[in-house]
């Protein structure tokens, strides 16, 4: 990458303080917040008090030693700052062609020797991708184009949890459905999700009514082991009163009841046809459902029954295969998809929870292991090396009853996947609900003796997104999915292009393209620890702070330079003498656009060593912005003069080059025309 303008004069003035006064403090510039205090300005206290002598002296001591450069206009002081102002026009030539002069700019191979893992999405496999996940999704792949702009090699893996145990009940559901023929009504994901709201509830449902009988409380004969309508609400609740039972576990199971009622109502109205026909074929054929979910999760687990292996992955990667497709919508792809019960499979977890063992690293409850992430943290420095200054509580690795949960095939999954892509950093983009589990991957590797493995681990979270306010449950099939908030957003802006003069196939480009940089825009604008609510109406709005508002400054400048030709101006002879220009700064507008488009590498660059998506979505805003100010402030094709219209048609060219570089980063299509 190049270095900056001001970094040069930088290091002039450092020159100087170092042979005159042998001062080691580092100048810091900045930018004044008024053009009266100059282009750039280095404030000199620190630097003063080094050499025990005013601001104003060291300030005219670098003013007398500095070189005339064409690129400094003047040089002044106050208040105890050096500042500095710019020959506009030289300004403008350095940075107009280093733009035009390179393929992609800001494209740099800074990084090329780093290797990234970027794990994301990683949602529930069986149930569609909804608005709570594209957060994450949009999150983790501008991270990684951040990193693959700057020229390292990125690896986007997704981690499918398919050991989870509200699986078993949908696969005993899908195959009920699928031995009597009743097909999918609608994409595979959402039929898959559709039935793990259902099964859960009536898994749920059967669970509870159990518990109750285990009180010696007997169940209505003729009623379904499935549902629970008001009249056995009131029955249930009326004889748990008359029992001796402790009145917290009373008033749990009432609460329970009464949730799982609400939820089955709302499901019976919501999937009126699945409901009956699921509730029948289990009352039909399934007379334990909670024994056949467990043999089922034992099968699988244990992971040598081929029949029931290939249930489970007709399933999940049924839906894993719709989360493609909407991934795909929203320019979103991954390499690698890793399986959970593969990593379960492989035999490492028992040789991961052996050697914590042997190194004292696991508390002994019963047949509960847990990890001693205090201990291992303390002892091993992980504390000392992240500041970390409260007790770090233990994490449950193995259950009471001797299953190992999902941390610790975590662990297991951490050493194989940088192993095998042999890679320096690994950032796992997972909701804050997640940060103990998160955290003990990475004691548990020091516990092992990997410590630099756990240092390369990165933990990037986030707070929820919402549509309109909107909360979300997966079980309770209360959501909004990805596609479906595609959908919102074509529709609002299919109202907008209604009256516009394009055929319908230009037509479905536009919505097709503007919809996914509104969502995506949408949530990339925000601080990822800001909960984001998606207002679809604000999100498609080209006269918001939006997406299309960035991709409608991209195609108004194309159509500038699209027009060029009816005033017989050449666009590609003037870029392509573009260092022989006398370029011409004669408006503030031109002087601002320029010095944003200045910006853009290094804006990019600190938002990927601060891991800030949003700063790059703001910068484009801000500098998409000062185009339209540029635009109508400063006529191009009916420019005063030959210079003030090269410079102003190479200003308009490498601003399109500046967005195409910033929608690389963010995902966004370009458009032509809007």
């Amino acid at each position: 990458m190049n270095s900056r303008i001001y970094d040069s004069i930088k290091e002039q003035l450092q020159e100087i303080l170092l042979k005159k006064y042998k001062v080691t403090t580092e100048l810091v510039w900045s930018k004044p917040h008024t053009s009266d205090l100059g282009d750039i300005s280095f404030p000199l206290f620190n630097v003063a008090k080094e050499t025990s002598k005013s601001p104003q002296d060291v300030g005219q001591e670098l003013i007398s030693n500095l070189s005339k450069t064409e690129i400094i206009e003047k040089v002044e002081l106050k208040g105890g700052f050096l500042n500095i102002f710019l020959n506009q026009n030289e300004f403008t030539k350095l940075t107009l062609l280093n733009i035009v002069s390179t393929d992609v700019y800001g494209k740099s191979n800074s990084r090329k020797d780093e290797r990234v893992i970027v794990e994301h999405t990683s949602a529930n496999p069986i149930s569609p991708l909804h608005i709570g996940n594209i957060r994450n999704s949009i999150l983790g792949d501008v991270i990684g184009r951040m990193y693959r702009f700057l020229g390292a090699a990125v690896n986007f893996r997704y981690y499918v949890n398919d050991l989870g145990r509200q699986i078993a009940p949908v696969i005993i559901g899908y195959f009920l459905l699928k031995e009597k023929k009743i097909k999918p009504d609608t994409k595979i994901d959402i039929w898959i999700g559709k039935i793990y709201a259902l099964m859960n509830t009536f898994y749920e449902i059967y669970l509870a009514k159990k518990e109750i009988e285990k009180l010696s409380i007997k169940p209505i004969s003729e009623k379904s082991s499935y549902v629970i309508d008001e009249a056995e609400l009131e029955y249930y609740e009326s004889e748990l009163e008359k029992l001796d039972t402790a009145k917290q576990q009373k008033e749990r199971i009432v609460k329970q009841l009464r949730k799982l009622n609400r939820v089955q109502n709302s499901l019976k109205v919501k999937l009126p046809q699945l409901y009956l026909h699921l509730k029948n074929l289990l009352d039909l054929k399934i007379e334990d459902l909670e024994e056949l979910v467990n043999s089922h999760l034992a099968a699988y687990f244990d992971g040598r029954d081929e029949v029931i292996k290939k249930k489970f992955r007709e399933v999940t990667e049924s839906t894993m295969s719709g989360h493609t497709e909407t991934l795909n919508l929203y320019n979103i792809h991954h390499e690698v998809f890793d399986w959970e019960s593969e990593v379960a499979w492989s035999g490492e977890v028992d040789k991961i929870l052996s050697q914590l063992d042997v190194n004292g690293f696991l508390r002994h409850d019963g047949q509960a292991l847990l990890l001693r992430n205090d201990i291992i943290a303390s002892q091993l420095g992980f504390k000392e090396k992240y500041n970390i200054k409260h007790e770090i509580p233990d994490l449950i690795l193995v259950n009471s009853e001797g299953v190992a949960l999902y941390p610790c095939r975590d662990i297991a999954y951490h050493l194989n996947k940088l192993e095998k892509f042999n890679a320096n950093y690994c950032i796992n983009v997972i909701g804050k609900d997640q940060q103990l589990a998160q955290l003990s991957v990475r004691t548990a590797l020091y516990g092992l003796g990997e410590k630099e493995k756990a240092d390369s681990i990165l933990h990037y979270d986030y707070e929820i997104v919402t549509l309109e306010g909107e909360k979300m449950a997966g079980r309770e099939f209360e959501y909004v999915t990805c596609d479906e908030l595609l959908e919102f957003a074509k529709n609002e802006i299919d109202n907008i292009l209604e009256n516009r003069d394009y055929t319908p196939e230009i037509k479905k480009v536009i919505s097709s393209k503007v919809s996914t940089s509104s969502i995506r825009y949408s949530i990339l604008k925000i601080d990822p620890q800001k909960a984001v609510d998606i207002i679809v109406k604000k999100a498609v709005d080209p006269n918001e702070n939006s997406g299309p508002f960035l991709q409608y400054s991209y195609a108004r400048a194309l159509n500038i330079l699209e027009k060029a030709p009816e005033k017989d101006i050449d666009v590609n002879e003037i870029i392509k003498s573009a260092k022989d220009i006398n370029y011409s700064i004669k408006n503030e507008a031109e002087w601002r656009i320029v010095n944003l488009m200045e910006e853009l590498p290094f804006v990019i660059s600190r938002a990927l060593e601060q891991l800030k998506p949003d700063t790059v979505a703001n910068y484009a805003f801000s500098l998409a912005s000062a185009f339209h100010k540029f635009y109508d402030a400063c006529p191009v094709l009916q420019a005063e003069d030959k210079n003030s219209l090269d410079t102003r048609v190479t200003i308009v060219h490498s601003f399109a080059k500046s967005l195409e570089s910033l929608f690389e980063v963010m995902g966004i299509d370009t458009l032509e025309k809007m």
